[in-house]
């Protein structure tokens, strides 16, 4: 059922009935009252004329009875006035309806000596009928004065005022009903319908949908609420939605730090494998070289075969370094030195000379960093030489130090890495720059020094065009050695994994030229 009918038939009918039956008993209290009216005013005609006609009764004087009623019958809307004798004839009268009245009623009056009363119709004419007996100063009775009153002029009176009450009563409810109707669609019904629709919105997908609250307070605070409803959903499902990504990106990261630990292991043994091989190789190369009977093309083919076994051995440190198990030793550093030693490095390895490309860098003035420097400076040398292998003309490294910790930041105006490579670039053996120049390996060590300083990097889009390496540490290594507990929780994670530190050695031997 509609909420307009439920109020029509709970509200508006209950009261239409209370005010049909409030008006029923006023009209009902007011014909009482008019009755009581005229049976009042035809007592005292008769008490005030009691007297003069029962002296003429007495005297036996007829003309002056019938002038007595006559003058009465003249006074109000009298119907007829009469004398009867104790029997019930007619003794004088004046009017209609002389002697009507019921024998009962009569015998009554002239029992009791008392006044008598009754309504009777004749010929569809109502009226009212009193009897009234006259006595003389004896007590005798002389006869019974009747006198009748119209009661049509009251009835037609009552009929009209009964109808008038009744168009009134069917008007008003026809109002009421009007502006209920007209209050409810106004004032209820728009703004439910504003209310239903937004609903119907937001339940079709439009989530950004919002109502515009109007009507009455109520309503007002509804929509309102409503409003206050969809935006904490909203930021809700934002929240469960940056939940959801930063769980897919743990997820990524947990998975790559496993495989990179399988890698790890694996990339272990084999370095372990072919490290003694390379150094007999390396050996054997050096001592063919040293003959003085050589020809120059055999030599050219040794020193060829020698700088490809000097680039596998790299390759094998690089597998012992990833495989191996670090226990960090942090010491401060300056940031500046050891910017400065990993581009003379790539500047030799590279053979380029100090003008191109050029190389800036923005540091704090007391820019040093407690870490570990042999793992730190990989993660320079490796970030710098890719840099310079980029084909850039301007790289440029920054540092930001606060109380959030350390933000790194090394970019340059290269031609940058594809989208569809960042999500790879931290794998094992995964290069860009084809297989004769490089192993793939460098900016995996790279995220494992990050990682084992407990910070994190990132690859973005240079401000110059080109790549640009975002490294975030934590606060602590802006704190003095002695302040820092080394948390090697890592490196006891990855122990399961890795070859026995003896390797070690074995895999920073080098052949001796």
């Amino acid at each position: 059922m509609r909420l307009r009918t439920t109020i029509l038939l709970s509200i508006i009918t209950p009261l239409m009935l209370t005010l049909i039956t409030v008006s029923a008993v006023a009209l009902w209290v007011l014909e009482d009252n008019m009755q009581q009216r005229q049976q009042e005013e035809v007592r005292l005609i008769a008490h005030g004329i009691r007297l003069p006609l029962t002296q003429a009764l007495a005297r036996h004087d007829a003309q002056a009875l019938q002038e007595g009623l006559s003058a009465t019958f003249s006074l109000s809307r009298l119907y007829g006035a009469f004398v009867l004798s104790p029997s019930g004839q007619q003794m004088a009268g004046v009017g209609l309806a002389g002697g009507l009245q019921d024998d009962t009623l009569l015998q009554k009056a002239v029992s009791t000596r008392q006044e008598a009363a009754g309504d009777f119709r004749q010929d569809g004419q109502g009226f009212y009928t009193y009897l009234l007996p006259m006595t003389d100063a004896r007590g005798e009775l002389l006869g019974v004065l009747q006198i009748n009153r119209l009661a049509t002029g009251i009835e037609r009176y009552m009929s009209l005022m009964t109808t008038v009450a009744l168009l009134l009563t069917v008007l008003m409810g026809i109002l009421v009903v009007l502006m209920v109707w007209w209050g409810f669609r106004r004032y209820v019904n728009r703004p439910v319908n504003r209310l239903y629709r937004s609903m119907k919105a937001v339940q079709g997908g439009n989530r950004l949908h919002r109502i515009t609250p109007g009507g009455a307070r109520e309503f007002r605070e509804l929509g309102e609420a409503f409003n206050a409803m969809l935006d904490a959903v909203a930021g809700k499902e934002q929240e469960v939605r940056e939940q959801q990504q930063q769980q897919l990106a743990l997820e990524r990261r947990l998975k790559k730090s496993r495989r990179l630990a399988e890698i790890g292991v694996l990339a272990a043994g084999v370095a372990h494998e072919l490290g003694s091989p390379l150094t007999v190789i390396d050996g054997q190369i050096q001592r063919l070289q040293r003959r003085d009977d050589l020809p120059d093309d055999a030599r050219q083919r040794l020193t060829r075969i020698r700088r490809e076994t000097r680039r596998m051995e790299d390759t094998v440190r690089q597998l012992m370094d990833m495989g191996r198990r670090h226990t960090l030793q942090p010491a401060q550093h300056s940031l500046g030195k050891m910017i400065d030693d990993a581009e003379q490095l790539a500047r030799d390895a590279l053979h380029h000379d100090t003008s191109s490309p050029s190389l800036v860098t923005d540091l704090p003035s007391r820019d040093g960093i407690t870490v570990d420097r042999q793992r730190f400076q990989q993660l320079l040398d490796n970030l710098i030489k890719n840099a310079f292998q980029a084909g850039s003309h301007r790289i440029a490294i920054s540092a930001d130090y606060s109380a959030q910790g350390v933000i790194l930041r090394i970019e340059d105006d290269g031609p940058g890495i594809d989208a569809d490579h960042h999500g790879h670039i931290f794998d094992p053996f995964y290069t860009t720059k084809g297989s004769s120049k490089g192993s793939g390996m460098g900016l995996t060590i790279v995220h494992r020094a990050v990682e084992d300083h407990g910070g994190h990097i990132t690859l973005e889009r240079s401000t110059f065009g080109g790549a640009a390496f975002v490294i975030t540490l934590p606060p602590e290594v802006l704190l003095p050695p002695e302040a820092i507990t080394v948390d090697d929780t890592a490196s006891r994670h990855r122990e399961a994994d890795t070859p026995d530190s003896k390797d070690e050695t074995m895999s920073r031997s080098r052949p001796h030229d």
